[in-house]
């Protein structure tokens, strides 16, 4: 062989030498949760190979001659990676920059996979290129631009979007207000024949009843869950419901909330609630205290601003009362579902109102807990539930076979759900990030101002 085929060949032997090594990690002294049964796995060790999870033994079972990476878990807790499924990517527009940072706020909180709610085109790009791991980010699942009142003005228009984004290669539809019913059938009938989900809002006009006899793949925000609790021919139906049901809070009837959490069960339909931003806009936390979360430190002053001026104006709109009273349904409609099997999934809204990217799904799974979910149940809503609502067999758990994308915090979130976000690292797509790495991210990305 010729020296300079030789050594081309050494070369590339080596590199990919290293790149097997740099995929093979032993996960040392962990505690496992591995949201696929309720016992905790004491003192493990998991082997990761390939980015998938090959084994989870007791700890002791040494491999002498291993050649990959050792990494202490010192006694922490690793557990899936968390989903994002409400999440917002900036536009192209807003440049690259602006794109890399909120898709590293998402990974450096153990976000492994954040579901676009308003994409375009060039999401589309964007998700292949974290898919092949050419960005550093989650994986990303994508809607096209919304259908609602003002991009659907027929029946045909509907059907015609529908079509036009499955064929772009976009993974759902997102449903925005303004729609009319005949619209929303039409966006219906025309999913079912190309085979792709229908996600997001509930037109005032569809109404949550037709939208569960649709089976819509989510309802996202609990929307139309408030028109849906007023009694038939009450005077609510025929005003306009506010910022989802806060003007008809006072008209709803919280005994019909059991019977509306059976149905979307029966009916198949998930749940995305969101609860940080109601909580955020219609709560009692006083503004400054949130303004003042050291997570804000990575928004810039005039998106800070238009959240403020977005939380005082509508906390000026509705009473105390009503927005007391609307948090509550809300609540009370969340423990029904969970109780009732109906499907939740994990979702914050970020960025929205005081949601920071990664930072708000920690807050999210507080208020799922808040809100009488246990700590098992509000992880599951970000990891198995997630792997259930999409089809992928091992998603969201940790087991052999599974992915490997973990994450490892020093205490046991299971007895405390804000040991969260005691991150120690992550992994995505078998690759290692550990505590050093995510501060350097987060250094810098800190808003400047």
């Amino acid at each position: 062989m010729p020296r300079f085929f030789l050594q081309r060949l050494t070369v590339l032997l080596v590199g990919f030498s290293s790149l097997v090594v740099a995929q093979t990690f032993r996960i040392e002294n962990v505690n496992v949760i591995t949201m696929d049964a309720p016992e905790l796995l004491l003192n493990q060790t998991v082997l990761i190979e390939s980015g998938k999870v090959v084994a989870v033994d007791p700890a002791g079972t040494e491999q002498v001659d291993f050649d990959g990476q050792r990494i202490a878990g010192n006694g922490g807790y690793l557990l899936p990676g968390l989903a994002e499924m409400h999440a917002h990517i900036p536009a192209t527009r807003s440049g690259q920059a602006e794109i890399d940072k909120v898709l590293k706020l998402y990974l450096a909180n153990g976000i492994v996979l954040a579901r676009g709610m308003l994409g375009e085109p060039g999401h589309l790009a964007l998700r292949e290129s974290l898919a092949n791991g050419e960005r550093i980010g989650p994986e990303l699942v994508t809607s096209g631009p919304s259908l609602n009142g003002q991009s659907v003005s027929s029946r045909q228009q509907a059907g015609k979007l529908v079509r036009e984004q499955q064929a772009a290669g976009y993974d759902f539809i997102k449903l925005h207000p303004g729609l009319s019913r005949t619209e929303y059938q039409q966006a219906v009938k025309e999913a079912k024949r190309v085979d792709i989900q229908l996600a997001g809002h509930v037109s005032q006009e569809v109404g949550l009843e037709l939208t569960l006899n649709s089976k819509q793949a989510t309802i996202d925000h609990l929307d139309g869950y408030a028109r849906g609790l007023l009694a038939e021919g009450s005077d609510a139906l025929r005003r306009d419901p506010g910022f989802f049901g806060a003007a008809i809070a006072a008209d709803m009837d919280f005994d019909r909330i059991e019977q509306l959490a059976i149905r979307t069960a029966n009916q198949g339909v998930w749940n995305v609630p969101t609860e940080t931003l109601m909580l955020h806009t219609l709560g009692n936390t006083p503004l400054q205290t949130m303004l003042d979360w050291p997570e804000m430190r990575y928004i810039d002053a005039d998106t800070l601003s238009r959240w403020g001026n977005s939380v005082k104006s509508l906390r000026a709109e509705y009473s105390k009362q009503q927005r007391q009273r609307l948090l509550a349904m809300r609540q009370q409609l969340l423990l029904a579902l969970q109780q009732h099997g109906a499907g939740l999934l994990l979702g914050s809204d970020a960025p929205q109102i005081l949601n920071v990217p990664g930072f708000s799904i920690h807050r999210e799974l507080q208020a799922m807990v808040a809100a009488g979910l246990s700590p098992a149940q509000a992880l599951s809503m970000g990891t198995r539930n997630v792997g259930k609502f999409f089809g992928r067999e091992g998603w969201g758990m940790l087991k052999p076979g599974s992915p490997a994308n973990l994450v490892l915090v020093a205490e046991n979130p299971l007895e405390d759900i804000r040991h969260t976000s005691g991150i120690l690292g992550v992994m995505r797509q078998g690759k290692w990030h550990d505590r050093a790495q995510l501060d350097s991210w987060l250094a810098a990305l800190t808003n400047a101002d």
